[in-house]
């Protein structure tokens, strides 16, 4: 990114991108209402909700998405930042407090204006509601206990949610709102937002599915075997097809990947997942980066914790995303749906194949990416993820074997790492659900950071960070409730694991 950023205003949504200059050490400045609306029909309110589900908007995708989520191992950040990272464990306050800040503004003052609005009742309003759901989410995968069922109009100092709770009244929120959208979806012409929803331009029973297969996700990550199938047997149905795909479109703001990669100079691709892919001769590799331009290599990632000396140059050799400035953003893909049923196989929750819905995932991602030879990769039994071995004589030697080809000989924890692994690769950039799923199941096995760690010795290796750490103004102005929060938890800091981690097969 530039030295300044370029803040939008709320009036940019309704009439235009306004630029606003603040620089990104001064967080506090950037940290303004930039999505609240004043309108007095919610088909106004609504399309600024839709982008914190994955930000469009320039400098909150390289907060979240690409900064927080390069924990995830899709992306590693070359601008250093006077060493200062979420990749060499020593982010300032302000880039930590992103996740949380950025969704509670974006999300709440609409929220309720639509509520109010609607008398929180219809359509509308579970529209909104849904997306709320959707964007907490995000929110408590990465610090755990939040504010979320006693957050009110004008009062977000509140009592928490137990991380358990915040999860069942997501997933009931998400179910309620699918529940609303899919019955209105009978009516004829029943698209009241038509071409302002720039995820499926209205289309009302395709978000009811969105909100049936995020609840499959939540229910997932939490260990809710009753609310998945509670889910996966509701009537709205979940998605099944690419044509169903959630992407969000950037339209004129342009994909902040491909702008912050081509443009700012700041991210390239990661060691990771070049190096599973790489190994597994996988044919998207041509879908989601460009060929490095150092002589003899093809597609190289950076592994993470470089030196804060490393900088934008140092980084221009290797691979970026292969991304167009009108590539969508994805929220949630069809693949990923045949990932959690065959993972809910395993656990015993349904009955199925559970190497069928594997495979079928796999198609599914070879089908949204454009790439041929789905069978020829399925059949593959050989190929292992490489060793990483760069221009910069880095290295890293991996402890796994995981193949592609389905092992009828393995057990369920060998089955569970190829399932979460070919859903890595499937949801890629989701960088944000990359970490929480490599924090539930260990799986992929990621590049631990170069030398460089800045923690103090608080995180020993990426294995160690485990979620973010509260805002310092919950401290400061929710203080009963925050340590209230806290203590339950087992204290606010990174190497504090959340309930849903570590929970094998």
């Amino acid at each position: 990114m530039k030295a300044i950023f370029k803040i939008f205003s709320s009036a940019a949504i309704i009439g235009g991108v306004v630029a606003v200059a603040g620089c990104t050490k001064n967080f506090e400045d950037y940290n303004t209402d930039q999505y609240a609306l004043r309108a007095e029909s919610p088909s106004l309110v609504i399309p600024s909700m839709i982008e914190t589900m994955m930000y469009v908007q320039q400098n909150s995708s390289q907060m979240a998405d690409q900064m927080v989520g390069s924990l995830g191992g899709y992306f590693t950040n070359v601008n250093r930042w006077q060493g200062a990272n979420f990749d060499t464990f020593n982010v300032s306050d302000g880039w930590n407090t992103s996740v949380y800040d950025q969704a509670f503004q974006a999300i709440y003052s609409n929220y309720f204006k639509v509520e109010d609005l609607t008398d929180g009742e219809g359509h509308w309003f579970a529209f909104a509601k849904l997306v709320k759901a959707a964007s907490m989410m995000r929110v408590t995968d990465c610090y755990g206990p939040i504010p979320y069922s006693q957050v009110q109009d004008g009062e977000m100092y509140v009592p928490y949610d137990s991380g358990e709770d915040v999860y069942r009244n997501i997933i009931d929120d998400l179910l309620s709102a699918a529940d609303v959208l899919y019955q209105y979806s009978a009516q004829v012409g029943a698209s009241p937002i038509g071409t302002s929803d720039a995820i499926y331009s209205g289309n009302y029973a395709y978000w009811a599915k969105l909100g049936v297969s995020l609840a499959m996700r939540a229910a997932m990550r939490a260990g809710f075997e009753d609310d998945f199938v509670r889910a996966m047997e509701s009537e709205c149905g979940y998605i099944t097809s690419n044509s169903e795909n959630a992407m969000v479109d950037p339209k004129t703001q342009g994909n902040p990947y491909q702008l912050a990669a081509s443009s700012w100079g700041d991210i390239r691709i990661n060691a990771s997942i070049t190096d599973y892919m790489n190994g597994y001769n996988d044919p998207r590799c041509a879908a989601y980066f460009t060929l490095s331009s150092q002589a003899g290599y093809t597609y190289v990632g950076i592994r993470m914790g470089q030196a804060s000396n490393f900088n934008k140059t140092s980084g221009t050799p290797f691979s970026q995303p292969n991304f167009l400035a009108s590539t969508k953003l994805p929220v949630f893909v069809a693949a990923e749906t045949q990932f959690l049923l065959a993972e809910a196989v395993l656990r015993g929750w349904i009955s199925g194949d559970a190497k069928e819905y594997y495979e079928n995932g796999i198609r599914l991602s070879f089908e949204q990416w454009g790439a041929a030879g789905a069978d020829a990769y399925i059949a593959d039994e050989t190929s292992i993820p490489d060793d990483h071995n760069d221009f910069l004589s880095q290295t890293y030697v991996r402890n796994t074997e995981v193949k592609i080809n389905w092992d009828t000989e393995s057990d369920n924890a060998g089955h569970l790492e190829q399932i979460i692994t070919q859903k890595w690769i499937a949801n890629f950039p989701m960088g944000i659900e990359a970490w929480a799923e490599y924090r539930r199941t260990g799986y992929p096995e990621l590049c631990e950071s170069v030398a460089t760690n800045e923690s103090n010795a608080t995180i020993h290796s990426i294995r160690d960070y485990h979620r973010l750490r509260y805002p310092y103004t919950e401290a400061d102005l929710n203080e009963s409730n925050y340590n209230a929060a806290v203590a339950a938890l087992g204290g606010d800091h990174e190497s504090t694991p959340l309930f849903w981690q570590g929970k094998g097969i």
